[in-house]
């Protein structure tokens, strides 16, 4: 029987959560969370981790999330932009890998709200890549033109939206180690 403690626990803890740790370790684990109810609170997800570095790597990590973040949502919108604006072009078929990946993006930001936020944006977006496109060639497309290009691209981005979905939820860790 070995007995560690709390600093120990708390150093085993994400090595028993990915499944990396030894049989030993699991058990030692196990038997301090059942008498302490702090580390049983820690390793549940109840309670922060107690090191003041586990604080700043927290801080780090979500400065990095935001910033990730931030570059998916810019990516995302000059894609819309870019796809809408090749509609009238000999580059239109571009928008048949363009869209789907702007679906894939638009999953990883928004979940599955991605079904109606992506159609939407591209309903928004259109009139502006309609003027851009205008100016650069000269062409402009009809009302119904426009819907119904909207709605072909809005099916490719939900294409790409569901596929993002399914691969998340294929690729997904489970939360609570297999005890």
């Amino acid at each position: 029987m070995i007995k560690i403690t709390c600093g120990i626990c708390e150093d085993l803890m994400p090595l028993v959560q990915d499944g990396i740790a030894s049989e030993d370790s699991r058990q030692a684990l196990r038997r301090h969370i059942e008498s302490c109810p702090s580390c049983q609170a820690m390793f549940q997800g109840e309670l922060p981790p107690s090191d003041g570095q586990d604080i700043l790597g927290q801080k780090i990590l979500w400065q990095l999330k935001h910033k990730v973040r931030l570059f998916s949502l810019m990516a995302l919108m000059c894609g819309v932009f870019l796809g809408l604006c090749l509609t009238g072009s000999s580059g239109m078929f571009y928008n048949t890998l363009i869209m789907p990946l702007i679906g894939a993006v638009g999953y990883c930001l928004f979940r599955w709200k991605a079904i109606y936020t992506i159609p939407l944006l591209l309903l928004i977006f259109y009139p502006i890549a309609t003027v851009a496109s205008m100016i650069l060639s000269g062409e402009m497309l009809d009302v119904y033109s426009a819907v119904s290009w909207t709605v072909i691209y809005s099916i490719f981005a939900l294409t790409g939206t569901a596929i993002a979905g399914l691969l998340h939820f294929a690729f997904r860790r489970d939360q609570k180690p297999d005890d």
